[in-house]
């Protein structure tokens, strides 16, 4: 499909036989003309690149929330002397 879209195939045509809604057409079209290099875009498999990147700094931002989150109930545990062998309230 995409080949003939872009042999200039009408987009009308292929959605009368394949009946893959128009957006989707039209979608995948200019995705193929970026790829192709026809139109100005951000191509396929930067595309994919550009996803993982962004799952990676949302991961990032993430983690000095959950280290924090850590700090606190490490801190908030009852240390044993060893000595003593009665819980003490701060983490030494």
């Amino acid at each position: 499909m995409i080949d003939r879209m872009l042999g200039g195939e009408a987009v009308l045509a292929l959605l009368l036989e394949t009946r893959v809604p128009k957006q989707t057409l039209h979608r995948r079209k200019h995705q193929a003309l970026i790829d192709a290099g026809r139109v100005e875009g951000v191509d396929s498999t930067q595309n994919g690149e550009l996803r993982a990147a962004e799952e990676r700094i949302t991961a990032l931002e993430e983690e000095p929330q959950l280290v924090k989150e850590a700090s606190a109930l490490f801190h908030s545990l009852a240390v044993v002397d060893p000595k003593e062998r009665t819980p003490s309230q701060k983490n030494s």
